[in-house]
């Protein structure tokens, strides 16, 4: 049960929003909604986690989930087509993450275990790829940021791994052989690939000329958006 969300303008008119964005990609209602609550109870530990004035209520923190709100959609959205590929509905998973796609421009794919520490805010055109998130790992992103893959010298894809705080500012890429622990941040419009580990600093310019810095006190207290 979800007693700690709040729903707006109402439940009614959430759950009516809904089933008008099914319908434009073929999705009865009726097929959808026993996907629906284990999503939904996912996305409530999400959004209570989440700091941001957009994913809890003003009042009690309750996970706050809106009609109209296209950040907290396309995490939602996004646990639902998870939890449909998970119980063998491919079918519905793809529908579900093309709606996530074609309504956010937020491409964030199913297969992906992302974090319950995940966070967004305008994330148009975002692409998160296959990265590798540990259970206590978090992700912050903005719009146009992609996590993806580049190729090794045998020419096998290799994916990004998250075991710590990521934060991405818009327009930021990080591809190939790339290790996170501790919070790394990316600096706006920051290119990264294959740099190997990264621990506790901000990231700014492009591959291969990078500028590390150490984090301060004040950066740390600014970007710690999770509970």
């Amino acid at each position: 049960m979800l007693i700690n969300s709040k729903f707006l303008p109402s439940e009614k008119e959430f759950f009516d929003f809904l089933k008008i964005r099914f319908a434009t990609v073929g999705i009865d209602f009726n097929e959808i909604e026993k996907y629906l609550l284990p999503s939904l109870e996912i996305s409530e530990k999400r959004f209570q986690l989440n700091k941001s004035k957009y994913f809890t209520s003003s009042d009690d923190r309750r996970a706050q989930f809106s009609a109209t709100h296209y950040s907290s959609h396309a995490l939602f959205l996004y646990q639902l087509s998870r939890e449909c590929f998970l119980k063998g509905r491919i079918d519905l998973a793809e529908k579900i993450y093309f709606l996530n796609i074609s309504t956010t421009a937020t491409d964030l794919f199913y297969e992906v275990d992302l974090p319950l520490r995940t966070g967004c805010e305008h994330p148009l055109g975002s692409v998160i790829g296959r990265a590798q998130f540990t259970e206590s790992s978090s992700l912050y992103f903005y719009q146009q940021c992609t996590l993806g893959s580049n190729l090794n010298s045998i020419g096998k894809e290799v994916y990004p791994s998250v075991d710590g705080s990521l934060f991405l500012y818009s327009k930021t890429t990080l591809v190939g052989d790339i290790k996170i622990s501790g919070l790394v941040i990316a600096a706006h419009a920051t290119y990264m690939k294959d740099v190997g580990t990264l621990n506790d600093c901000i990231v700014f310019g492009e591959y291969p000329d990078l500028v590390v810095k150490p984090l301060t006190k004040q950066i740390i207290a600014n970007h710690s958006l999770f509970s």
